[in-house]
């Protein structure tokens, strides 16, 4: 993501590619963050834990965006932003959703 835009392959399979590498980049970092705190529900949260998640979890999103300033042929793309906010939301959502260990699986 802070790769210069001058060495990204040319290959586009489908319009908003990037924006789904930004949703799903960010869904999976948010899914492993939410799971540092081995809660089985939202509302075990404490307002302590979710000041960190928000901290931490959102945090990238939005460095990732503005560090594109500072790449030669790379802008900040608003809409990037959003995709690696909504990313990082489904991520969550995805982490209390979803079994947390191999041993559902079986």
């Amino acid at each position: 993501m802070l790769t210069p835009g001058d060495r990204f392959p040319e290959v586009d399979a489908f319009d908003y590619q990037d924006k789904l590498i930004h949703i799903a980049s960010f869904c999976l970092l948010a899914y492993l963050w939410a799971g540092v705190f081995k809660k089985k529900s939202i509302k075990q949260w404490s307002p302590k834990a979710w000041i960190t998640f928000l901290l931490f979890g959102f945090s990238p999103a939005v460095a990732f965006e503005y560090g594109q300033l500072y790449i030669p042929n790379r802008s900040f793309d608003e809409y990037d932003l959003i995709a690696n906010l909504l990313g990082a939301i489904l991520g969550i959502l995805g982490y209390f959703k979803m079994p947390h260990s191999i041993s559902h699986l079986h």
